[in-house]
């Protein structure tokens, strides 16, 4: 009798929907998202760490603001190049 249900069990797992070899493949799966998620909290961390400094440095978001939106002050020259393929 336990033979039987420990056979059935076998097959069960092994061939059934839910089988093992999809339980290994889903794990591989899982530890590529867990590494992607991973290096996008690491890039979250460093950008918000940028904000934060960007918010108290008032010389650095000066500086951004002028190398984003090509700001020029009135004194200040601008040198345009000009490209030649």
């Amino acid at each position: 009798m336990y033979f039987v249900l420990l056979c059935y069990l076998i097959i069960d797992i092994l061939f059934s929907e839910k089988n093992v070899f999809k339980y290994f493949n889903n794990l591989e799966t899982i530890h590529s998202q867990k590494k992607k998620l991973n290096e996008n909290l690491f890039e979250k961390v460093e950008v918000e760490k940028y904000l934060e400094k960007m918010k108290s440095n008032k010389e650095l978001r000066k500086l951004t603001i002028k190398e984003k939106l090509f700001y020029k002050e009135k004194g200040e020259k601008v040198i345009l190049y000009k490209i030649i393929d």
